[in-house]
């Protein structure tokens, strides 16, 4: 069973399952990593990959100096693989049972900007310029929404309910499709970009169905969007670093922050499952607990 045709079959299976492309690019890249270490070992074959092999090369990874998610990262795609290798019939034993890609008690959550921060980056975008509405309405649908990059980029403007405030998220993580609130800000940000900005921008490539677009007429890539991020945070004088996904984070800590019950959060951020939402609760704890003491009507018994 060669190495290399069997890493390239796996990654179209994850291809064809409506993987995210950041999520694809990641598999690819560290696959491409754990197919060098084997062929520095001259092992060609994937039948000839033993338990013993693939904890040598946890191993390596473990003592990279790398923080403990990167070195999950490139253990998870070695992991997924042989389990798709297992549940196809192509291998009968799978090598990296019992492996641990890292304990969840090591993982931490990133950086997540407070109430203030939020609303000193949203002010920054110059609302007389073009760009600056529509950087705006990106931020307030980012926030106000926690969707994903990926999620956000493959919105079209088909996608948006202004009447009822809400986003259809059609192409979320594992093909699972959502309908998610805008809430007031973003509708009213999303609804002037829609009308004065992206009209003047699609005038230059009228076919493109994509929501958020750059002044060429093309759609917004991942790369626009960091930069623009980057530029707004340096502007407002935030330390922590600002992605995508730090609003995501930071709505999910804020309406637990105010109360809000983790369910609603859960399907709000499209999780499968309710422990990988309840990671969240480790952000911020004492405000958590203050609001808990504040709100809830049991706090005077």
């Amino acid at each position: 069973m060669d190495i290399l045709t069997t890493i390239a079959d796996f990654k179209n299976h994850l291809k064809a399952l409506g993987y995210a492309e950041s999520t694809l690019e990641s598999y690819r890249k560290n696959l491409d990593l754990f197919c060098r270490y084997l062929t520095g070992l001259e092992v060609a074959d994937m039948r000839k990959v033993t338990h013993a092999l693939i904890c040598d090369y946890q191993q390596a990874v473990m003592a990279e100096a790398i923080a403990m998610e990167s070195k999950a990262l490139k253990l998870r795609p070695v992991k997924r693989l042989f389990e798709y290798l297992v549940k196809s019939h192509k291998l009968l034993i799978n090598p990296t049972e019992g492996i641990v890609e890292t304990r969840r008690k090591n993982r931490k959550i990133g950086p997540v900007l407070t109430v203030e921060e939020v609303k000193k980056l949203m002010g920054h975008p110059n609302l007389s310029l073009k760009t600056g509405i529509r950087d705006r309405a990106i931020m307030e649908v980012l926030y106000a929404t926690a969707i994903r990059l990926d999620e956000l980029l493959a919105l079209e403007v088909w996608h948006v309910d202004l009447k009822d405030k809400v986003l259809y998220i059609r192409k979320g993580k594992g093909k699972k499709q959502r309908v998610v609130p805008l809430g007031k800000n973003a509708a009213k940000f999303l609804k002037e970009y829609l009308e004065k900005i992206r009209p003047w921008y699609a005038k230059k490539n009228s076919k493109e169905r994509k929501l958020f677009l750059n002044h060429s007429g093309l759609a917004m890539t991942a790369s626009n969007l960091r930069v623009n991020l980057r530029k707004y945070r340096n502007c407002a004088g935030i330390k922590k670093p600002v992605s995508p996904h730090t609003f995501r984070r930071s709505c999910a800590t804020h309406l637990l922050q105010a109360g809000v019950d983790i369910r609603y959060i859960q399907k709000l951020l499209g999780h499968r499952h309710l422990k990988t939402t309840q990671a969240y609760t480790k952000v911020m704890p004492v405000e958590i607990k203050q609001t808990h003491e504040k709100t809830h009507p049991g706090a005077d018994l």
